[in-house]
């Protein structure tokens, strides 16, 4: 027997251990997959044919979605875009279409070159509804900035939802009801972040442990969770009728938090009330503004029983000078990084 046909009848034994596995096995080995590299698994062999059908995993993609026109020039840029997306409309029309009735663990939507939103979102709004009465457990959902999808309500009242990652604007009054009983992890980012949708997020989700907000406007004064356990507040811009108000995060449980922000976003007072908090960074950058540190105290206190808190940025060095002569005993700290520098030896540098 010649070394071509035993490679030939190696490589058919290989490929009939794996047909031979049962579904949720290969499910999870498909899980890996684009949708469209999974739907090209239908090829395969009849044992192949309809598996995607039943695929708990979809992950739809628009650049992985070429159009023969891409090297063209500028002037038909918009007519490439556009075909483009009419191609990726298409597949994941039929894949929907196509698909069996079984109910949806995690569903991946990618579009953040798409431009021109409101021309789709009728097609856009389907899809994300189809997955949503399918019992999707994990969304993700990224548009980019380019207009808002009208779905807040239709999204914070899916009940299966136990992981969430919202990139894309939403209007904070199109969410009328939030009912989010499963939900643990959320990520949101370009919503007006109002005392009232903050309110009712956390009632609406009793058991949210991770929070993640980026590029959001902070329209709240008062954070009230018991259940978080990880936070993060990165590029939140503060309203301006909120600056001069004391900031209160009211999380008992936490146990990381996050705060990355511009100065003048910065220059207010935060009062933390983290008293299971184990891991911290605060890190405040500089900008075009001449804006100096305004808070007055409470940002360390809340620090108090992290073993190493880490703080980076521009006005640290006027935090530090304005709250250390008010803060307790830090405990439990064991190393201490500011601005890239380990005061684990030299602590009494922080009063120079």
């Amino acid at each position: 027997m010649g070394r071509a046909e035993t490679s030939r009848r190696a490589k058919t034994r290989k490929r009939a251990i794996i047909s031979s596995l049962p579904d949720c096995l290969i499910h999870v080995i498909m899980s890996f997959m684009t949708a469209q590299e999974a739907v090209r698994t239908c090829v395969l062999s009849k044992r192949w044919k309809n598996l995607w059908t039943t695929l708990p995993f979809l992950d739809f993609d628009l650049s992985e979605f070429e159009h023969d026109d891409e090297s063209d020039g500028e002037s038909q840029y918009y007519e490439i875009k556009t075909n483009k997306f009419q191609k990726f409309r298409e597949f994941v029309k039929m894949t929907l279409l196509l698909r069996g009735a079984s109910n949806l663990h995690s569903f991946c939507l990618s579009c953040p070159e798409m431009f021109d939103l409101d021309k789709y979102l009728m097609f856009i709004r389907s899809w994300i509804l189809y997955v949503l009465k399918h019992n999707v457990q994990v969304l993700n959902i990224d548009f980019g900035f380019d207009g808002s999808l009208p779905l807040g309500n239709s999204i914070f009242t899916c009940v299966s939802l136990v992981d969430a990652t919202l990139n894309f604007p939403i209007s904070h009054y199109s969410i009328r009801v939030i009912n989010l009983p499963c939900l643990k992890r959320l990520y949101l980012r370009w919503i007006y972040l109002a005392q009232e949708f903050i309110d009712e997020l956390f009632c609406g989700c009793p058991v949210l442990e991770f929070l993640h907000l980026e590029d959001c406007c902070r329209g709240y004064s008062t954070i009230n969770c018991k259940s978080l356990k990880y936070l993060i507040v990165e590029d939140c811009n503060s309203t301006s009728a909120k600056r001069e108000e004391v900031e209160l995060i009211n999380t008992p449980n936490l146990l990381s938090f996050c705060y990355g922000d511009d100065v003048e976003c910065f220059g207010h007072d935060m009062l933390l009330k983290m008293l299971s908090l184990t891991s911290a960074s605060i890190c405040v950058r500089w900008t075009l503004k001449n804006v100096s540190y305004k808070g007055k105290n409470n940002v360390l206190l809340g620090l108090s029983g992290v073993q190493n808190p880490k703080l980076v940025g521009a006005m640290i060095k006027g935090l530090l000078k304005n709250e250390l002569p008010n803060c307790p005993e830090f405990s439990n700290m064991k190393d201490l990084l500011v601005d890239g520098l380990c005061l684990s030896c030299h602590f009494d540098l922080l009063g120079s």
